[in-house]
């Protein structure tokens, strides 16, 4: 070993053999390949001691020096990740059968010192209760409780020959985390620790001792009462009283979080921030807020995100970070209605968490709001180009950007872009930071191929960063079962078949789930039911293999089971499935049984998820073994960005050293030198390299482009505004220009109906163009002038990011549109109150014409049933699911939205719509409904669209003045709460907002509360006076309700 000025030791390409064969090893036992069939080991592993002690050696003596190379420390740095790496994969290859604490604790100090602090932190935690003697003179027990940095336990030290200097050292440490101050004295202990063990150690104490100081000092580097300060030009005794709180758990900044500081973000600077999942930006985000407020820059902070889970796991995690202070944490409903007050946003620490629609509605209603913002947060920001929602968010963006302050910080953290840069000059001017840290990974990946060209198949790794270059493989790994056949079959049945990917994957994360949770990525929610079928139906068949259920809680995923049964009936495949310990995730299984899934994964409760893409919408899980079927995402292919975001869900800090990704289709690996089969492969290697993300582009782009054939192998040019004209001069000539469109090249595949769903997606942006030109009416500007339209469009992403031809085609679109809505709605008024709507000019004067004509019969009614049968038509007309448009009976859509706001659960209502034998079209086809359609029809239908159509209604009420309509708005009010959550009761519909945002719980809580008002803080005080009764009913459901309980009551 070296451990001194000589040459440092490094690990040469023998070296990274040997390390392949010990993680080769090492992955045999992990995924439960009998011993026999294990490749021989020729050479042995433990050779490497000598090398990865010396790297760890090096580095720590290095750190020890006063004046130490930032070069030379760099490059030892590198190198001390094949020691982490090692000592890992030794305990996982079992080729120490006692796990010698040595080697865990060494394996620790390697993860923390190559800045792995999750994974140090996971290793230590392996001895924390150990008691153990490797013979390191107490100086062992030191290190430990230092990488454990829980500094309040009991000092280390007992029975040492370097007790007091021990004490003496823990005591500095506890005297530093605690007030922050003594850090000089501490590396003083440190200096005379180490000299005493110089003096009398052995050559493993003074390997400690020099670990010990090395640690010590990254540690005083990373250290939040050394950073934050310095960081955000705040003083020590301005961060004094955040840092010295027991509840504020941030005492060490992780590598992103110090690159965030060095670009200024702490101190106030706005930022497009890309960075991995899981690498600190929930801690970060927490900082940034801190900062704020402590610089009293703002007491008003938002966080927007573009998905109602997300937005509750930031709430979450924002409650816990600041419990027991002062700053009041508000997820606000996401019904467009005005169930807030100016008042509550003044005088006093607080952070919203909104979506886009929400704050959008916010700002149109009381643009006030936006004045008192003085930082805006806006997660999962790269969703710009992502369908219709991806426009309002661009817009609203756009809006706010003249909305708020010149002096707020704007913040968008995305996945990685390739155009950050530009993103953050449009957003935030040209003194916007870009900080990229997508090389951050706070775990190792792992990359594996499934290949079954023999009889048992095995798994190919690779790596990650060159996928031709081959690591190592796993033997005889996947093998077939005969499965038992059921009456009537003649044909054997087996399982995994070899040529299907989705069964291999189901196999795989049979093999591997027992090690930790398993999520199997599909590309659509209709692949995810079929998978959960499979696996039913192969576990009722015999299936010799262990269900997922054995290695879950078994309380938490029969509750889970209940809640399933509760809303999707006992016969549904996701309620079979579920009872298998398997649970399917996308975006139709319902709301609350989703937060629950994700809840009892993100605790280990449960661990084999099927999904879509939902699970990289910004949830962190700790999903261990990500398995892929498809790099499809619905019918495109998946964009890189996208990919590499899912990717990022595994391997969570703190919860796993290594995160594995396995491609489950043999023929991707199978065919990779086959010249005409290599397309797959290609594909793969692309979706792996992130310098190949895609730009954030805007969806506003797409009113420009061609038309395109069935199978898109043909496109129609037009001009620009061609289309834009037809809809000026009137949804007639659209149709028409359709139709002879589709007449004329009906021969090459464009059919009517591909032509409409085209039409028909351009002019909803249209729309959307529209409704963010009619929010700037307003009483200083009533009329939309071409200056006025062209400013607007210059200040769009779009515009930022156009060529000179593109740039002067928005402008004339925007000068097009704004023309048309002056001509079309000559009254100034009118305008206004349409701009506070999320329509377009078209959907508006319809909802507004058709208020005009039935005001006097909504004014009638006096129940919420009365008033939902006036409104069907409207509501009917606006929804724009194909499921509900396309249906062939349509009368029992009615009853279906009746008994949804009685609260009736999904099972009853897919249970009226089979009895009344309706069916939907689905091009030449008829066919029936399946319990997910209903869902849909339900949670996005009648819950979102109809929710729009409800607001605007009540905005439209404005038009009426000579009407007593203050009755009427307050039950238009109740009835889009109930018809967003499918409820039937103000309690239900209060607690389902207060958190517990499943039907079957807020609804099993209710009948508590009857004779209460329906109102916040008086539930509130019920909860605390009634705790013994409500944690007896909530102990039937998922325990994330119960949570969601404890945070509410303190």
């Amino acid at each position: 070993m070296s451990f001194t000025g000589e040459q440092p030791m490094k690990p040469e390409l023998r070296s990274k053999n040997l390390l392949s064969i010990t993680q080769s090893k090492g992955k045999m036992y992990e995924y439960n390949v009998p011993e026999e069939h294990h490749i021989p080991i020729t050479h042995d592993p433990a050779r490497l001691f000598t090398l990865s002690i010396g790297l760890i050696g090096d580095f720590a003596a290095q750190l020890n020096t006063e004046e130490a190379d930032p070069e030379n420390n760099q490059e030892l740095h590198d190198n001390l990740a094949f020691s982490a790496r090692f000592f890992d994969s030794y305990f996982q290859a079992k080729l120490d059968p006692e796990t010698n604490p040595y080697l865990w604790i060494l394996g620790s100090a390697s993860y923390y010192l190559s800045s792995l602090p999750g994974s140090s932190l996971l290793l230590a935690k392996h001895l924390e209760h150990r008691q153990f003697d490797i013979e390191g003179g107490g100086l062992e027990q030191l290190l430990l409780w230092i990488l454990l940095g829980e500094y309040d336990q009991v000092q280390p030290g007992r029975n040492s020959p370097y007790e007091p200097l021990i004490k003496e050292m823990a005591g500095r440490y506890q005297q530093y985390y605690s007030n922050g101050t003594g850090d000089g004295e501490l590396i003083q202990s440190i200096k005379k620790l180490r000299t005493a063990v110089y003096s009398t150690g052995t050559p493993r104490q003074l390997l400690f001792a020099d670990i010990i100081g090395a640690i010590t000092r990254q540690k005083l580097q990373n250290s939040t009462w050394f950073c934050l300060p310095r960081y955000s030009d705040l003083t020590v005794d301005q961060w004094r009283n955040t840092l010295s709180k027991p509840s504020f758990s941030i005492k060490e900044l992780w590598p992103a979080q110090h690159l965030l500081g060095q670009h200024g973000v702490f101190r106030g600077k706005s930022a497009i921030v890309q960075m991995p999942t899981s690498a600190g930006k929930t801690k970060a985000t927490e900082i940034i807020i801190r900062s704020a407020f402590i610089s009293e820059r703002t007491s008003l902070a938002v966080i927007v995100a573009p998905f109602r889970a997300l937005c509750h796991e930031i709430r979450e995690s924002l409650i816990n970070g600041f419990r027991s202070e002062t700053v009041f944490i508000n997820e606000l409903s996401d019904v467009l209605q005005t169930d807030y007050s100016v008042e509550r946003f003044l005088d006093r620490k607080q952070i919203l968490v909104v979506t886009p629609e929400k704050l959008n509605y916010i700002l149109r209603h009381t643009p006030a709001i936006g004045e008192q913002i003085g930082l805006i947060i806006y997660d999962e920001g790269h969703q710009f180009d992502n369908g219709t929602r991806g426009i309002t968010y661009e817009l609203l963006l756009t809006s706010l950007k003249e909305k708020l302050s010149e002096n707020v910080q704007s913040i968008l953290v995305s996945a990685v872009i390739s155009n950050g840069e530009r993103v953050g000059q449009w957003l935030n001017g040209e003194n916007s930071e870009n900080v990229t840290g997508s090389s951050l990974l706070p775990t190792y990946r792992s990359l594996a191929f499934a290949s079954w060209t023999e009889r048992l198949g095995r798994l190919y790794f690779v790596n990650l960063h060159d996928i031709d270059a081959q690591e190592f493989f796993v033997p005889r790994l996947i093998e077939q079962y005969q499965l038992r056949r059921n009456k009537r079959e003649r044909v054997d049945r087996i399982f995994p078949k070899k040529s299907d990917g989705k069964e291999i994957a189901l196999y795989l994360g049979l093999k591997v789930v027992r090690n930790g949770s398993v999520a199997i990525f599909c590309g659509t929610k209709n692949t995810v039911s079929g998978m959960c079928e499979k696996i039913v139906d192969v576990f009722s068949r015999q299936l010799p293999m262990t269900i997922p259920f054995d290695y879950s809680n078994r309380t938490e995923t029969n509750k889970l089971v209940f809640l399933h049964e509760a809303n999707l009936g006992p016969q549904s495949t996701a309620t079979l499935s579920a009872k298998l310990g398997i649970f399917a995730h996308h975006n139709n299984i319902p709301h609350g049984l989703r937060l629950a899934i994700e809840y009892a994964l993100k605790e280990g409760m449960v661990n084999f998820v099927i999904c879509t893409s939902t699970l990289a919408q910004g949830v962190n899980l700790p999903i261990r073994y990500l398995i892929i079927t498809s790099t499809y995402q619905g019918e495109e292919q998946i964009r890189v960005r996208d990919f590499q975001n899912l990717m990022g869900r595994t391997g969570r800090a703190k919860f796993h050293t290594e995160g594995s990704i396995i491609f489950s289709d043999p023929e991707v690996f199978d065919n990779h030198t086959r010249m005409r089969e290599r397309w797959r492969w290609r594909k793969v290697k692309t979706l792996l390299n992130p310098s190949l993300s895609e730009p954030c582009n805007s969806t506003l782009f797409s009113i420009f482009d061609p038309f395109t054939s069935v199978d898109k192998n043909n496109v129609i040019e037009m001009s620009p505004l061609e289309l834009v004209e037809k809809y000026v001069a009137g949804m007639d000539k659209v149709k028409e220009y359709i139709v002879s469109i589709a007449s004329e090249h009906s021969q090459i595949g464009f059919t009517l109906e591909v032509l409409e769903k085209q039409v028909s997606w351009k002019l909803n942006i249209v729309s959307k163009i529209e409704s963010y030109l009619m929010s700037h009416c307003d009483n200083e500007h009533p009329d939309l002038g071409e200056i006025a339209a062209e400013e607007l469009a210059k200040k769009t992403l779009a515009y930022s990011l156009a060529d000179e031809d593109q740039k002067n085609q928005i402008i004339l679109l925007f000068n097009l549109l704004s023309h048309n809505i002056n001509q079309k709605i000559p009254d100034s008024n009118k305008r206004i109150v349409f701009g506070k709507t999320l329509y377009g000019l078209v959907d508006s004067l319809r909802i507004a014409s058709w208020v005009d004509t039935n005001i006097d019969a909504m004014v009638a009614c006096r129940r919420d049933e009365e008033l939902l049968n006036i409104l069907w038509p409207i509501l009917f007309e606006n929804i724009h699911s194909n499921l509900i448009r396309k249906c062939n009976a349509p009368d029992v859509l009615k009853q279906i939205a009746f008994e949804w706001i009685q609260g009736k659960p999904f099972f009853e209502l897919f249970e009226i719509i089979q009895e009344s034998g309706a069916q939907v079209n689905a091009g030449t086809q008829l066919r029936d409904y399946k319990i997910e359609n209903i869902i849909d029809i339900c949670e996005n239908g009648l819950a979102y669209d109809g929710m729009l159509v409800l607001g605007a209604v009540s905005d439209f009420l404005e038009l009426n003045p000579s009407i007593d309509t203050d009755n009427l708005l307050n039950n238009l009010q109740s009835l889009q709460k109930r018809l967003k959550y499918g409820l039937a009761s103000p309690t239900s519909l209060v607690l389902y907002e207060m958190g517990f945002s499943d039907r079957i719980v807020s609804s099993a809580l209710s009948p508590i509360f009857e004779n209460l008002e329906p109102e916040h803080n008086v539930i509130i005080r019920e909860f605390r006076a009634r705790q013994e009764q409500i944690f007896e009913i909530l102990d039937h459901y998922p325990s994330f309700f119960s949570e969601v309980y404890r945070n509410l009551i303190g």
